[in-house]
């Protein structure tokens, strides 16, 4: 184990869960005054998936290679999905207390059920609870901002108003009102006692004035299962320019494919390609500065891992 500066303790290269849990409210004023896009910011992909229902049904927007797998060895495909499906070790409370201040959502109905599910290849979470979480760690963290990206809603069915209306009960005046991003700061955010954005990838949310529409962010997908591809990817991106109206997320992510799966058959994302993304990551962001035009959102699987928290973080230290 190796100490750190601010004496947190790391065991193999991974966070403790509690590093970095005020960092925001800590950044120096010039800092605190910028707009949000021009902040390093440290986000989980898939940030749900640390609970998958290996009962549960496969989930809508799965590809047809889950689905086939499933179809032809029925429950006993389900662990393999799991086993790729799940992208985190951490829950919403760990996740806040290591840092990472943006999440990822893909929500849908579960068949037979009430209410809305996190999903990835299979059922986790009622989103209720999810952000409840959330919500009752923000309580104790007056300083700190999250941004929630739902960007993929599936199953829906003429049922949007009722899932924001679920977002709005669980974090109330803690919303953001969606506003020019210029002027979207953690100094403003801290006096109005804003402490979440949420993102929401459907048109009903012209409807609802705290919550952000999906055009708002932009993020860059590497869809690859190999990090020197992915590097390059993130690296073409942010050579091209990003857009100055909208958030940035790099996704420092390796996906596997069916074919990557049928070879790895016993093991899972995190031993195949979750070490590999995040040392990579780590090497995209070694040249990199904050600012209108530098890195804003990154996201990694398991993200307690290879002191990603930590690498992120340390960009808006520079100079």
């Amino acid at each position: 184990m190796a100490r750190q500066e601010n004496g947190s303790v790391m065991e193999n290269g991974s966070a403790t869960h509690n590093e970095f849990s005020n960092w925001m409210g800590e950044l120096p004023d010039r800092l605190r005054s910028e707009s949000l896009k021009n902040i390093a910011i440290p986000g989980s992909h898939d940030s749900f998936s640390f609970f998958l229902d290996c009962q549960s049904p496969v989930s809508s927007g799965s590809p047809d290679t889950v689905r086939n797998l499933v179809a032809v060895f029925g429950d006993a495909a389900k662990k393999i999905v799991h086993n790729w499906s799940v992208t985190q070790s951490l829950n919403f409370k760990q996740q806040l207390d290591l840092g990472i201040r943006y999440f990822d959502f893909r929500i849908s109905r579960c068949p037979g059920k009430e209410g809305f599910y996190f999903v990835h290849g299979l059922h986790g979470l009622q989103v209720s609870n999810g952000l409840r979480e959330i919500n009752d760690w923000l309580n104790e963290h007056p300083r700190e901002v999250v941004i929630i990206d739902f960007n993929h809603l599936y199953c829906m069915q003429e049922k949007h108003d009722q899932l924001i209306s679920c977002i709005e009960g669980a974090f109330s005046s803690k919303l953001c009102p969606e506003m020019d991003l210029e002027a979207v700061t953690l100094n403003v955010l801290c006096d109005e006692g804003w402490q979440v954005i949420t993102i929401y990838h459907d048109e009903t949310s012209v409807k609802h004035p705290n919550i952000w529409q999906g055009r708002s962010i932009h993020s860059v997908w590497p869809n690859t299962t190999e990090a020197p591809k992915m590097v390059n990817i993130l690296n073409a991106h942010h050579t091209r320019g990003r857009p100055q109206d909208k958030f940035y997320v790099s996704q420092g992510v390796l996906t596997p494919t069916g074919t990557t799966i049928l070879q790895h058959i016993g093991s899972n994302l995190k031993d195949v390609l979750a070490t590999a993304a995040i040392r990579n990551t780590k090497f995209f962001l070694k040249d990199k500065a904050i600012g209108p035009k530098g890195i804003n959102i990154v996201i990694a699987d398991f993200v307690e891992m290879e002191q990603y928290v930590e690498s992120v973080l340390a960009l808006n230290l520079k100079g």
